[in-house]
């Protein structure tokens, strides 16, 4: 079953494709001239692979704008949080004091252990 079913995509794309090279019913002009025959087809080819080139570096280039936007942003937004959170401990600080006194008690007695335990 797979193996039919891949034949008729195949099928089915292969037709697709030679309806659209066939260009039948396509009219080009270019400057007020119509463009007929098998130049009509190349030409009408060739514009519109520009055009998806053109879109396609459009595209990447915004895609890189956005990038480096959004990262700029991000680290924007990380230094306004560091920057609201120092805020905060600077304007906390005297309620902490009850907190940083046994801190500080304990940071000289461990500093002083370790000076005592270095010059024996």
């Amino acid at each position: 079953m797979k193996k039919i079913l891949t034949f008729v995509f195949i099928v089915i794309l292969a037709c697709l494709l030679l309806d659209k090279i066939s260009g039948n019913n396509m009219t080009m002009e270019i400057n007020g001239n119509d463009v007929d025959g098998p130049l009509e087809f190349l030409f009408g080819m060739i514009f519109a692979g520009g055009g998806l080139l053109i879109a396609l570096v459009a595209i990447i280039c915004a895609a890189v704008m956005v990038g480096l936007v959004m990262a700029g942003v991000g680290v924007l937004m990380v230094a306004i949080v560091a920057g609201c959170i120092a805020l905060g401990l600077l304007f906390s600080a005297p309620f902490m004091v009850p907190l940083l006194i046994p801190i500080a008690i304990i940071w000289v007695l461990v500093s002083r252990n370790r000076k005592h335990s270095k010059s024996n």
